[in-house]
């Protein structure tokens, strides 16, 4: 093996941007009865995503983990960041995801706001 082997990435689904300037709507996010983070959508351009909380570890972690794959499968099919945070709202616990309560929707004059709320835990 005189060469460097060269990697190639196949497949990678799209996703949505992780940064806005806009305003965000979001909603608390819980695994297993606790508190992990918040999931979020802009309200005026495609961005989305999750905060963890500081403190929730492993489970903060796999809660990100769980909505990076529904915000990608949200953004292969057009399905707006904002439509998903309110699709996923009173559903069933995801294992990985999580659960977010129904009507627990807010607003946050913005993305640093939202992470400055997770900050404080």
């Amino acid at each position: 093996m005189s060469e460097d082997p060269q990697f190639h990435t196949v497949y990678l689904p799209d996703n949505y941007p992780k940064t806005t300037d806009a305003a965000v709507r979001y909603a608390p996010v819980t695994l297993t009865g606790r508190p992990v983070g918040y999931v979020w959508a802009a309200v005026t351009d495609d961005a989305g995503g999750f905060v963890g909380l500081g403190s929730s570890g492993a489970d903060g972690f796999n809660a990100h983990v769980g909505w990076v794959a529904r915000f990608r499968w949200a953004k292969a099919n057009n399905v707006s960041p904002l439509h998903v945070l309110r699709h996923f709202a009173g559903l069933k616990e995801d294992e990985r995801a999580g659960y977010v309560p129904d009507g627990a929707e807010q607003e946050a004059p913005s993305l640093d706001a939202l992470k400055a709320v997770a900050a404080a835990g």
